[in-house]
Formats: C-alpha cells, sequence, structure tokens
C-alpha cells in the first residue's frame, strides 16, 4: 500500500485552486466587493445606530431628527447595494484586464438602470426593489457581461482612431464610444426581450432562477459545514482555505448579509439564519482561540508558552495566521481533528440554537477586519449572540485540550531531556 503524502496532494491540487482564486473574474467580483467596503460598513452601523434596543435613545434620535437621517443614510448604502456594487464590479473587473475602470463602471450603471423598470410619468420614478439586496446578482452579471463586451471590442481595436495631435482625454472618450455602445445596444435588447416574457424585466428573471436557488443552497447548514470543513482542510494543506471558498460564495453571502441587514433596517423579521456575518462571528480565527487560551495558561513546555503569547491576541480580533503558521497547524497531524472539524461544530451549534430562537439571528453587519471577539457579537444585534461566541470558545478549549495535552507533554519532555544533556 503506498503511503499517503501529503505534500504531493498539495502540490497536485494548489495549481488548481489557485485558479479560481486568482481568476479575472473571481477577483473582478472580491475586488469590487472590496471597494464597496466602506459604503456597506457605513449602512451597516447606520442601522446598529438606529436600531440599538434603547428606549431613550430610540427617544433621543426620533425627537432630534437623527432617526431620520439614519434612515436616508441605510436607504443610499443598505437598501442601494446593487447600484453600488454594479459600479464597483465593473471597474474592478475592467482593471483585470489592464483597461481604466471608470468608463466600464458607469457603462454597467447606464446598462443596470435599461433593464429596470420605471414608472413613467410627469416624474418619472424608480421602484427601490431593485436597487438593493433583491438586484445584487443581476448587478453582478451586468457589470460582468458589459464590462467584457466593452473590453473585448476596444483589445480588438473595435474604435474610433483619432489624430496622435488630439489629447489624450479626447482620444481615450472616442476609443470607449463604440464598444461603451454595442454594450448598452446589448442591454436595450435584453431589456426588450424580457418585457416579452411572464417575467417582464431581467431582474425577477435572475432573481427567481439565480439569486434565490443559489441562497436557498448556502442558507442550507449542511452546506455551510461541508464547505466550511472543506476550507479547513485546504488550510490543513496549507492553502488559504478562507479566500477560496470566498472567491465562490462571496457573492451569495453579500446578498444574503444585505438583505438580512435591510430588513434589520426596517425593523422587519430577518429572513436568513447564515450568511458571511453568521459565518465569520461563529468561526472566529478557525474556531481555534480555545487552543491559543490553553497554550498560553495551561502550558508547561516553553514552545507552547512562547506561542501561546504570540497568538491568542491576534487571534482574539480574528487574525489566525500567527496560530496557523506558527504552531504550526499546516500539516500537524497532531492537531488536525480540532483544526479541521472545529468549525463545523461551532456552525451546527449556532445554527441550531438561532434555528430554536435561544438566540437570534445575526442582523447581517459586514464583517470587519480585526473586529474582536464579543464586540462582533455585540454589532449583530444582541448580547446574546456574544455571550454563544464565549459559549463556543469555551466548548473549543475542550474538544482542543486532549490534543493539546498530548502535544505539550511530548514537547516539555523533550525541552527536558535536551536541558538534561546540556548539564
Amino acid at each position: 500500500m503506498s503511503k499517503f503524502d501529503p505534500k504531493l496532494v498539495s502540490k497536485k491540487v494548489s495549481p488548481v485552486l489557485n485558479k479560481i482564486q486568482k481568476s479575472k473574474l473571481a477577483n473582478g467580483i472580491s475586488g469590487g466587493m472590496m471597494v464597496a467596503m466602506p459604503v456597506t460598513l457605513f449602512g451597516a452601523f447606520a442601522a446598529l445606530f438606529l436600531n440599538l434596543p434603547i428606549p431613550a435613545w430610540k427617544t433621543f434620535i426620533t425627537s432630534v431628527g437623527i432617526a431620520s437621517a439614519l434612515n436616508t443614510a441605510i436607504v443610499y448604502s443598505t437598501n442601494f447595494l446593487a447600484v453600488i456594487f454594479g459600479a464597483t464590479i465593473a471597474g474592478s473587473y475592467a482593471k483585470q484586464y489592464k483597461e481604466d475602470g471608470v468608463f466600464p463602471a458607469i457603462l454597467s450603471l447606464v446598462c443596470f438602470f435599461i433593464i429596470t423598470p420605471f414608472t413613467p410619468g410627469k416624474t418619472n420614478s424608480i421602484s427601490m426593489q431593485w436597487l438593493g439586496a433583491p438586484g445584487i446578482f443581476s448587478a453582478m452579471i451586468i457589470a460582468i457581461v458589459s464590462t467584457r463586451i466593452y473590453v473585448f471590442f476596444k483589445q480588438k481595436g473595435v474604435t474610433i482612431k483619432m489624430p496622435s495631435t488630439v489629447p489624450p482625454v479626447v482620444s481615450n472618450s472616442f476609443s470607449s464610444m463604440i464598444p461603451g455602445f454595442i454594450s448598452i445596444a446589448t442591454f436595450l435588447i435584453i431589456s426588450a426581450v424580457f418585457a416579452h416574457t411572464p417575467f417582464k424585466t431581467m431582474h425577477q428573471f435572475i432573481y427567481s432562477f439565480v439569486q434565490i436557488p443559489l441562497q436557498g443552497v448556502s442558507g442550507n447548514i449542511i452546506t455551510i459545514i461541508i464547505v466550511w470543513t472543506f476550507a479547513q482542510v485546504l488550510w490543513f494543506f496549507g492553502i488559504h482555505g478562507t479566500l477560496v471558498i470566498y472567491s465562490v460564495m462571496l457573492p451569495i453571502f453579500t446578498a444574503m448579509d444585505a438583505a438580512q441587514l435591510s430588513a434589520y433596517s426596517a425593523g422587519a423579521a430577518l429572513p436568513n439564519i447564515t450568511g458571511r456575518a453568521f459565518v465569520s462571528v461563529y468561526t472566529m480565527s478557525g474556531s481555534a482561540i480555545g487552543f491559543t487560551l490553553l497554550m498560553l495558561f495551561a502550558a508547561k513546555s516553553k514552545q507552547y508558552k512562547t506561542l501561546g503569547k504570540l497568538s491568542t491576541i491576534p487571534a482574539l480580533f480574528g487574525i489566525s495566521e500567527p496560530l496557523v503558521f506558527g504552531t504550526p497547524l499546516v500539516f500537524n497531524f497532531k492537531f488536525a481533528i480540532p483544526f479541521i472539524f472545529m468549525n463545523g461544530i461551532n456552525l451546527g451549534i449556532a445554527y441550531f440554537l438561532t434555528f430554536i430562537g435561544l438566540v437570534p439571528r445575526v442582523a447581517g453587519m459586514t464583517p470587519m477586519s480585526g473586529m474582536p471577539i464579543i464586540l462582533s457579537g455585540l454589532m449583530e444585534g444582541s448580547w446574546k449572540i456574544a455571550v454563544l461566541q464565549v459559549v463556543l470558545v469555551a466548548l473549543s478549549t475542550l474538544v482542543w485540550y486532549p490534543f493539546f495535552r498530548k502535544a505539550d507533554k511530548e514537547a516539555y519532555e523533550l525541552e527536558q531531556n535536551k536541558d538534561g544533556l546540556a548539564d
């Protein structure tokens, strides 16, 4: 029987996963969403301040007009994310092809509004229905397609070429004209076609046949556990599992969190249990904070005491790299079981307690890098979420303990033997 070689597996799998992670499409979408992060955070904080469960605070912000201002902020951030993502993703995707992102972003907005229904009259009005969470997937598709059409024809030379004496600003405008017209014409045709279908709009079609099914699959806890266990398997082989998974899941999770935050802002029932916020809140630092605490407070060996001092503070702030690569947990079979499976255990428990109503659903706040545990739970709308974070850390401490104890004992004995030889 051939011996299992984890490094050989990593060598074969890494190129495929890296290709997915580094693809122009994945980077265009994820990069565009990162560009929009300040706006999504702004909307999240506005919703948080608007819905703080303190009667005196609510009375105060209503009486002085702060509540009205916060509602306006939410409308043009959280409830406007489809428009924002359409522009930022188009700009980011264009840059993957070494093109300036400004015009593709504008072009994407034009195409988005072409397929968005409006009510004609003395004051033409556009419904907000598709400008927020329900329109995010169609906005992403429009951004990618309109930008790809634009880039294709521009790089093929299907442009209006001006003499070299013409200023670059003018020349660039004319070179973008024909590719831009083709993109716009494409979505004018698409809009006209969908108007003669039962769906009436491209938005409704994508929402019904793409967004809802994908969110249904991604909202299934079994899928979530499998996906995040797989992410830990990738981490074990030295591959950044979180980035690989988010290169596929981020658009779906973002739409789910946007719907969650929109409902939270309006004081309505929250539609989802899972999402990016759910995963981030309940799997901080790979669910290994308990391991760092054991090293810090219970280690006998100098090796693990030192690792505990170096990794605990970053882990409490959601930064797991010192722990993963410093211990190391990569290719370390001593800790493989808790490292790979603890995320799934935590997510399963959190889902069950949320499902039965013991803990409220997370509000869908955009996860902030470096947000410490407990505070990240409080930001999701309830102290109960923060308490559950602490409970899960305590549970992870128990799960990690036997593996830590054995490894620490071996390291301590090795250190003692070395000290004895030195004497």
